[in-house]
Parts: C-alpha cells; structure tokens; sequence
C-alpha cells in the first residue's frame, strides 16, 4: 500500500517534510527557552528595585569585583557627586521614548567614596532626549538643551551593565573621540575620557542638592530641551510564548498534513491498481 512511499521523489519529499519539521521545533524550543529568560529577567528587576539602594562605598567595592558585578544590574545607588564632565558627554543613539525618537544623554561624573581618597569616575546616563536636540547637539547647538544635574550633589540612579555588540547590529570605531555611539559601551566610552571609570553606568532617578532639596528632573523649560530620567525597564511577557505555540502548530500541521498526503496518495494507487485488475 505504501510501496511508493520508498521511490528517489517520495524519499527526497521525507527528507524535505524531515527538515522542516525540525526547524519547526527548534524554532519552537527557542521561543520557549527565551520565555523564561524573559520570566527570570523580570523576576529579577523586580526583585533587585525593591532592594535597599546601595551606599557608594558598597557601590565601588561590589561594581570592581567581576563575580559581583552581573548580580547589581537594576539595583539603585545612592552616589555623592563631585563634578559633572559635560564636555565629555556623549550621546547614545537610537533611544526611543514613548514611541518618540531620540537619544540618551551620557556624562562622565566623578563620585565621591569613603573608601577613596580621590574621586571614582562613573558613567551616568542623564536621559532621554528628543531627536531635534540631539541633532542640534551633534551640531554644537547647545542653545537647544539644558540639565540640571550641574546643580546635583547627590543622585540616586539605577546601575546597569555596559553594553556589547552582539552578532549584529551597528558598530562603533574602535578609535577617535566619538560624540555619538550605537550602544551604552563603557569602556568605549573610558577609552576617550579623563576620568577612569567603573564598568558599569547608573541611568539617573532622581537628584538633590546640597542641602538634601530634590532637584526637578525632566521638567520642561521655555524653548529648551531637559533630558527625562529613563523610565525602568517593562516587566511584560513578551511575545515569546505566542511565538511558540505558533512554531508548534506549524510543526503539528506539518506532521498531520505531511500524513494525509501519504494516506491519500496510498488510496489513490490502491484505487488505480483495482483498476487494472
């Protein structure tokens, strides 16, 4: 009954039919491997914001040890500040607000620690900006913009873990000062600064002065563009999961068509030998 299911077409046809299948469930597997990534990340950053923000000394101390470090990203600092590097500010490109275009704003700052004599270079993301300033930034129109972080003493912010190029995606040069750059690299960014900083950067909450009054960040000004503190990360599912289930539909189509085929295809030759009988 199924003896044509052995000829070279129908063979090639299995194979083919095999091929596909497989790709159907890896895909599928993957998808769900990423849903509990997706799970376990979300697990944690809301797990570590709920956490006590960690003093400075605690900040250095953990942030410098590489075991430690992966452990801190999402939770909040608190960091005395001594002085804000404008004029080594760099911009991160491609950051999207609200589905509005834009940038992110990066300053160099030098933090104050018990532990240290001298102040330790941190990587603060000051927040997002409109495309228009970033533009007019990249043009040395810095009438477009204004901050008041200079006026800062202290920031509470939350740590994050610099970023690398994965498979794709854009690429920055790996020499020259550059003003603008496809990702949050610290240690690009540590290759063109004065200060020495720590590898990781602190995306900033909330600011006081020096006599503890809070600072009003990403309120408007008259004709000027204020950076928006960076609002924390979303903490939904994600499409993973639907993904999966699609994967594994496509896979259970695969297996229910390819046997109809079979089946048809095997009534069909029974049906034309008793034919010729």
């Amino acid at each position: 009954m199924y003896h044509f299911a052995r000829t070279p077409r129908w063979l090639a046809g299995h194979a083919l039919a095999g091929v596909l299948l497989a790709i159907f469930l890896i895909a599928g597997f993957w998808q769900l491997n990423r849903h509990g990534e997706q799970r376990d990340r979300n697990a944690a950053v809301a797990e570590r914001q709920d956490m006590r923000a960690l003093d400075a000394d605690r900040f250095f101390e953990a942030v410098l040890d590489a075991g430690l470090r992966a452990e801190l990203e999402y939770r909040l600092v608190s960091l005395p500040i001594a002085r804000f590097d404008f004029h080594e500010a760099v911009q991160i490109r491609n950051r999207s607000l609200d589905g509005l275009p834009g940038c992110h704003f990066a300053v160099p700052a030098a933090a104050t620690s018990n532990d240290s004599a001298e102040p330790l270079g941190v990587l603060v993301v000051a927040g997002w900006l409109p495309q228009r300033a970033c533009t007019a930034l990249l043009d040395g129109e810095i009438a477009v913009y204004a901050t008041r972080l200079p006026l800062a003493s202290q920031i509470d912010g939350r740590i994050r873990l610099s970023q690398e190029r994965g498979l794709l995606g854009p690429s920055d040069p790996a020499q020259g000062q550059l003003d603008s750059l496809a990702r949050t690299d610290v240690g690009r960014i540590d290759q063109q600064t004065t200060l020495d900083l720590v590898p990781v950067y602190v995306e900033v909450v909330s600011a006081a002065s020096a006599d503890g009054s809070s600072i009003p960040l990403g309120e408007s000004l008259p004709g000027l563009s204020v950076p928006v503190p960076v609002p924390p990360p979303e903490l939904a599912a994600g499409p993973h999961l639907g993904y999966a289930l699609q994967w594994f539909s496509f896979a259970a189509v695969a297996i229910v068509g390819y046997s109809l085929v079979l089946r048809h295809q095997a009534r069909r030759g029974e049906s034309e030998q008793i034919a010729d009988d």
